[in-house]
Order: C-alpha cells, then structure tokens, then sequence
C-alpha cells in the first residue's frame, strides 16, 4: 500500500514541470508555467537595458570570486514548497516576474552542490538573489 502511494507521489511530482527544464532564450523575455521571465546578464548592453529593471527578483549565479557563471538550471518553489517553474539560462541573470510573497530559489551547475536561497518577492522594485558556488 506504502508503494502505491510513494508511486502516486512520484507520479503527480513529475507532472508538475518538465523533466529536463527548458532553456530560456537569452535577452528575450518569456513566459513559463505562467511566469514571465528573462535570462540576460551578458555585457554591460545587456544588464542595463531598461526592460529588466520592471522584474521584481533577480536571481544571479556566481563562483566563489564572485564571476558570473552561466547554464545553470534554477528552480523556485512557492511557500508551500510547489515547484513555480525550472529553467534553463544560459545567461548570469534569471529575472522573474512573481506575484509578491515568500518563494524558495535552488540552482544546480554541473561539478557543484546545489545552493538555494529563501526569499520574498517584493511589491515593488527589484531584489537580488546571488546564489554563490563556492565550488567553483
């Protein structure tokens, strides 16, 4: 019985979003699983277009100098733990564009731990959420 409902678990959990998360266009934005997002980041062109500063949660990847690093995947949860969306960037930034609250942030590159973060999305402005490799 116990595995039947571990199975169902299993089951409902993969439905919820893409096994392998799509990439996200650089310097387009887009919308997934019903939010709107942009991955950009790359040159000083990129990261002061007037367009990113209406997304209210950035989410940067780094290493432990504190460099950019792009490809990672990144996934952000709502406070009950949903998964909202996963994304692939192929950029340093992932903008989001979230209905305020609490959500949680958890971004994987390739040869490092996970790093994860906790945050809420503000009403207005834009908060920064730098998610450090230390691996790396």
């Amino acid at each position: 019985m116990l595995t039947h409902a571990v199975a169902a678990v299993l089951f409902v959990s993969a439905q919820s979003l893409p096994a392998s998360p799509p990439i996200t266009p650089v310097d387009v934005e887009t919308r997934l699983n019903g939010v709107e997002v942009a991955c950009t980041g790359i040159g000083l062109e990129a990261r002061s277009d007037p367009r990113w500063k209406s997304y209210g949660v950035r989410v940067e990847l780094a290493n432990s100098r504190s460099e950019y690093l792009t490809g990672g995947t990144v996934t952000v949860r709502d406070a009950s733990g949903r998964a909202v969306l996963s994304a692939q960037c192929d950029a340093p930034w992932l903008l989001l564009r979230l209905s305020p609250g609490r959500y949680s942030v958890e971004a994987t590159m390739p040869d490092a731990a996970p790093r994860s973060s906790a945050f809420i999305a503000p009403r207005t402005g834009q908060l920064r959420v730098v998610l450090q490799f230390k691996d790396l």
